[in-house]
């Protein structure tokens, strides 16, 4: 695959040389799996899907076409089965078998938007058993370079859509973006901002959002099947968490909803039900830092968000071993759920009230 003089310059510094081995090695690939992390959120499934159609039909054009999978770890959520292509999708909560298969048989394998083998439970071993040549494209801070032979990582873009954006213009220029691949980078890049409201200021992220919209990708379309698509129990649940389940500091700014795993069995709920609800924690005035803890597949989760200058992805690696963004970050809890809670809430009083002083 030669690489071509885009069209589109740049705004991001990613060294040519770092592109020119991440395609070739694609090139030379005959057996690919794109990968993405657990519980998938808008920028993994529309990463992983974008990246198999761009592959498809931009890269191996006139070319052997070599045989293209999209796995990951957990089903793909309802609300994005719209996403051209998700019925195509390898999920290890259907196919855990089939799964771990691709991944071992692949001679080339793709991850987006994830920085470490832990991030894709239960298939973490087969990942790092598998003997093919792995690269990863993400935005997360500290990528394991010693997992992944070609890392392209760009920490403080809005999404690995938005990244994936301008590496496929890169490598070949805008014309390789066909509508298909412009919805699921479109999507992505619209959940993973909240709709272009976390504290997005570099130009770069409106650019590739403008460029993708010369496309009929239906912007309109997108925010309504992420944000105004909820179901009638996940409405229920969210009114469950903010009448019985939510903490208030306001001498702090910080609230935080939970919810463990009997009362979201009680209500026929799943983990579906509970992405996005963290942010309704900052829609209070007074409150700069929100928090969920919650209960699913016997595992305890954080999420955090933040709307003022508070880093809560130092705070999720320094008491729970997380990580993510300055203003959007997540944790598996290594503590049970009651525990979980009540380190949450002393740490997080406790580092707001230093941060408060300081500021």
């Amino acid at each position: 695959m030669q690489i071509v003089e885009q069209r589109i310059e740049m705004p991001l510094i990613i060294d040519n040389e770092l592109v020119e081995r991440f395609a070739k090695n694609l090139g030379n690939a005959e057996n690919i799996v794109v990968i993405s992390h657990m519980n998938p959120d808008g920028d993994a499934v529309g990463s992983a899907l974008a990246t198999g159609h761009w592959l498809r039909t931009a890269f191996f054009v006139g070319e052997k076409m070599p045989q293209i999978s999209i796995v990951l770890p957990n089903r793909c959520p309802d609300d994005m089965r719209y996403l051209p292509g998700s019925e195509d999708i390898i999920d290890a909560d259907s196919d855990l078998d089939l799964c771990k298969q691709k991944i071992l048989d692949a001679d080339l394998i793709l991850g987006v938007d994830f920085n470490n083998s832990s991030r894709v439970l239960p298939l973490d071993q087969a990942l790092n058993k598998s003997g093919a040549v792995k690269m990863v494209v993400d935005h997360h801070h500290n990528p394991d370079r010693t997992l992944f032979h070609t890392v392209v990582s760009v920490p403080d873009l809005s999404s690995t859509c938005e990244l994936l954006y301008w590496l496929f213009v890169h490598i070949i220029g805008d014309s390789s973006i066909a509508l298909p691949t412009a919805r699921c980078l479109f999507h992505g890049i619209n959940t993973d901002t909240g709709c272009f409201a976390y504290a997005n200021e570099d130009p770069s992220l409106y650019e590739a959002a403008a460029a993708l919209l010369h496309h009929p990708v239906g912007a309109a379309d997108v925010h309504n099947r992420t944000f105004n698509n909820y179901s009638i129990n996940k409405m229920q649940i969210l009114g469950f968490l903010l009448s019985q389940r939510l903490k208030i500091f306001p001498e702090v700014g910080f609230a935080y909803i939970y919810i463990n795993a009997k009362e979201l069995e009680a209500m026929n709920g799943t983990a579906d039900d509970l992405e996005g609800l963290v942010n309704y924690t900052l829609m209070m005035q007074p409150m700069q830092v929100g928090a969920m803890v919650k209960e699913t597949q016997g595992r305890v989760r954080l999420s955090f968000r933040a709307k003022g200058d508070f880093n809560v992805n130092v705070f999720a690696n320094k008491y729970f071993g997380g990580g993510g963004h300055t203003q959007a970050s997540g944790a598996t809890s290594p503590y049970d759920f009651e525990t979980t809670l009540k380190v949450l809430e002393e740490k997080m009083i406790e580092e707001l009230k230093e941060f408060l002083i300081k500021k």
